[in-house]
């Protein structure tokens, strides 16, 4: 009776000592990725600026990194935000070196009934960019253009603001 109680709390100890690790592993896997993730985001942002319902905004981003082509992919997130802080328009892409992507918002989409201008900014996130150094590669631009003739307005560099999102 004894040699069994005795191993009956041995399996016990080892079930109850398993649990505890996988535990701690699960809590430390979570905290890590949490803590990575928010590390890993950065954005670029305009400034407000206007658009009436003849015109379209589009950002574009391209990514000329010749020295990551390693890295295939680096995924940024396009989005136009109104002076309350609403998305208009968002969009994600992965982009390859060498490569482009833009996000277009034409003004008749989001004009209320009474504007006759819309006030926004542009912001380009970067998403998980595993090395920092990929981001002077990336370039974004800002264009306003004619709907109909397709005539640029104006065309702004994206880097008045940089900042890093999260802790």
């Amino acid at each position: 009776m004894k040699i069994q109680n005795t191993n009956l709390v041995k399996i016990q100890n080892t079930a109850l000592k398993l649990l505890v690790l996988t535990v701690l592993a699960t809590a430390v896997t979570l905290l890590g990725a949490t803590d990575a993730s928010a590390a890993l985001n950065f954005t670029r942002s305009t400034g407000m600026f206007g658009i009436t319902q003849n015109q379209t905004a589009r950002l574009n981003v391209m990514r000329d990194d010749p020295f990551f082509h390693d890295n295939p992919f680096l995924r940024v997130e396009l989005s136009f935000i109104d002076g309350e802080g609403n998305i208009l328009s968002q969009k994600v892409y992965d982009i390859e070196p060498g490569k482009a992507a833009f996000l277009d918002l034409k003004g008749r989409d989001i004009m209320a009934q009474s504007g006759i201008r819309a006030q926004m900014r542009a912001v380009v996130k970067f998403v998980g960019t595993p090395d920092t150094r990929q981001l002077d590669n990336c370039i974004p631009t800002l264009e306003v253009f004619d709907t109909q003739s397709g005539e640029t307005r104006f065309l702004l560099p994206v880097v008045q603001k940089v900042q890093k999102v999260g802790n």
